[in-house]
């Protein structure tokens, strides 16, 4: 049995597919793999039930029979671990961390979203609960600029040293990349630093679905049931992507245009392919009428009716932040397939030894 926490130096590095990519990979290798998060650090309500999104997924795609609330013990909202000291807590999860792994060939720990979060809200930071159950660690960096990733990577490697078995550097833009890799993963690796890899950052990782849309605008589904899991890479009030039976929309004028993602791969390597239309939406809480409904049917283009106008609907999708959900696999397998284009992943647990 194995213990490997997966920890984040910043929000939205990618810590919760990096964890499912891991878990996805072990179970391909016939390993038994079971999760633990300490802290939950986004709640979610399953039910009448608080627990933590990333408890919630990862218990979904790894099929665990734990009950939610000894895969999360404790949310940061909640007051029950308040009245403990940093000893009983974390006394507390290493007797836990020893249950949840019988039978398990891996157990997978998720850290908070910033390995240096320990201020005065929780008690016990990651490198505490990294040193009690002393185990290895992979680290995932959001890239903002090199300063920023050097330094931050550099202060989690001071703290662990051995304990620390990679670090995937993740959401670089694509025009950095060949200096991330060519200089600074070199320069780094030569203070015994040990990065896996480095990631670009990818449209098709970050896209919400149609599914996503409706729930976060309330919305009304008037057809197309069946694509509500196509994913959602832009949004447009314009008609430039109308196409065929879709023309009707020009005449349409409350409405928003769901676009699919592109990689940003495909831009690098030549002009930007036509953006295929996804879904679209009725603003307003607009009747449609019965062409316009015909249209979306012949076309098999999924329509949605949301009370708010055109650019409220905006406004609230651009501050929505799409957490993962067990329908994205679409997402852990490009992730998978981005760490695998320089076998990355099949590395880094062969290093920790999971995997011949």
């Amino acid at each position: 049995m194995s213990f490997l926490f997966i920890g984040s130096t910043g929000n939205h590095a990618g810590q919760s597919l990096l964890t499912w990519a891991i878990a996805r990979r072990l179970l391909e290798k016939d390993l038994s793999v079971g999760f633990l998060k300490p802290l939950g650090t986004q709640p979610v309500r399953i039910k009448s039930f608080w627990t933590d999104q990333d408890a919630f997924l990862l218990k979904q795609v790894l099929n665990l029979p734990e009950p939610l609330e000894r895969i999360c013990p404790y949310l940061i909202s909640e007051e029950a671990w308040r009245e403990k000291g940093k000893e009983e807590i974390l006394e507390e999860f290493k007797v836990l961390a020893q249950e949840l792994s019988v039978g398990k060939d891996v157990l997978l720990i998720m850290g908070s979203q910033h390995i240096f979060f320990d201020e005065t809200p929780w008690p016990v930071p990651d490198t505490s609960i990294i040193a009690a159950l002393k185990t290895d660690v992979v680290l995932v960096d959001r890239f903002v600029q090199a300063s920023t990733s050097i330094y931050s990577i550099a202060s989690v490697y001071s703290l662990l040293k051995d304990s620390m078995k990679g670090i995937i550097l993740n959401r670089v833009p694509p025009a950095k990349l060949k200096e991330i890799r060519d200089q600074i993963i070199p320069s780094l690796a030569q203070k015994g630093i040990p990065i896996t890899t480095a990631l670009p950052e990818d449209p098709l990782l970050s896209f919400q679905t149609l599914r996503d849309i409706r729930e976060i605008l309330d919305g009304e589904l008037l057809w197309g049931e069946e694509s509500l899991g196509r994913p959602v890479g832009g949004m447009t009030v314009g008609s430039a992507d109308l196409k065929g039976e879709l023309l009707i929309f020009k005449r349409v004028y409350n409405k928003i245009i769901l676009t699919e993602p592109s990689s940003l791969d495909a831009g690098i390597k030549g002009a930007p392919a036509p953006q295929s239309i996804a879904g679209i939406l009725l603003t307003g809480g607009r009747n449609p009428a019965p062409q316009v409904l015909k249209a979306v049917k012949k076309a098999k283009i999924p329509i949605i009716r949301v009370k708010d106008d055109t650019f409220a609907a905006l406004e609230r999708l651009e501050n929505s932040t799409p957490s993962l959900s067990p329908e994205d696999k679409i997402k852990v397998r490009h992730f998978t397939e981005l760490m695998d284009r320089d076998s990355a992943l099949d590395t880094l647990l062969q290093s920790l030894g999971l995997i011949l």
